[in-house]
């Protein structure tokens, strides 16, 4: 299973989560929720605010988890939406969810 969460970093009423900030909260909270490992990385999304109606662009960070779903797990990625959503007073965070075939390609001697 693969899941993606799409954080958007401009914080309403002004200002943008710094990447100061953005790794304090990855390392305490993402990481603490999967210590065995994620990826993250930059990207730049577009939405339509839904109370202002307009279509807004923003730099965003993705977090991408590989494993076996389960309620824990599902419950753990949506811990560290809401937890960003509180800490960054975001309107929302995007999750997406989908069937992947995962492996490793290890060196071989």
């Amino acid at each position: 299973q693969r899941s993606d969460l799409y954080f958007g970093r401009d914080i309403p009423g002004g200002g943008q989560v710094s990447e100061l900030a953005w790794k304090a909260f990855s390392d305490s909270v993402i990481s603490a929720y999967f210590p065995g490992g994620y990826t993250e990385w930059d990207a730049k999304g577009r939405w339509k605010d839904t109370e202002t109606k307009e279509t807004i662009s923003e730099p965003t960070k993705v977090v991408t988890f590989f494993g076996k779903m389960s309620k824990d797990r599902s419950a753990a990625i949506d811990s560290i939406a809401q937890r960003y959503l509180r800490r960054f007073r975001q309107q929302s965070v995007l999750r997406t969810d989908s069937k992947a075939k995962v492996t490793f390609i290890n060196k071989t001697p």
